[in-house]
């Protein structure tokens, strides 16, 4: 019975996308004690579930592992490129 990394970027990703949406008022706290904007560290975040979800896919034994890691993938997508653009186009 080993790590189901599907399962766990699954969650990573709706951590990510809690973490997104919380970012505005958690800036404070980022940028005074971990000196790092708080969407650069989701982004990051994002990225890792996003590798951890596509190493998760060689896992897939049903539809229901399929549709999550798919899921997974499209949802940390989103969020990536949605971040990247903010953070491109806030700092012009």
């Amino acid at each position: 019975m080993g790590i189901n990394l599907n399962f766990w970027s699954f969650i990573l990703s709706l951590g990510c996308i809690l973490l997104f949406f919380l970012s505005g008022s958690l800036k404070d706290f980022f940028v005074t004690y971990v000196h790092l904007h708080p969407l650069t560290l989701t982004m990051l975040l994002s990225i890792v579930c996003f590798y951890l979800s596509v190493v998760g896919m060689k896992d897939v034994r049903n539809l229901a592992t399929l549709l999550r890691g798919i899921v997974t993938m499209a949802l940390t997508l989103i969020l990536i490129v949605s971040i990247s653009f903010i953070l491109f186009f806030g700092n012009l």
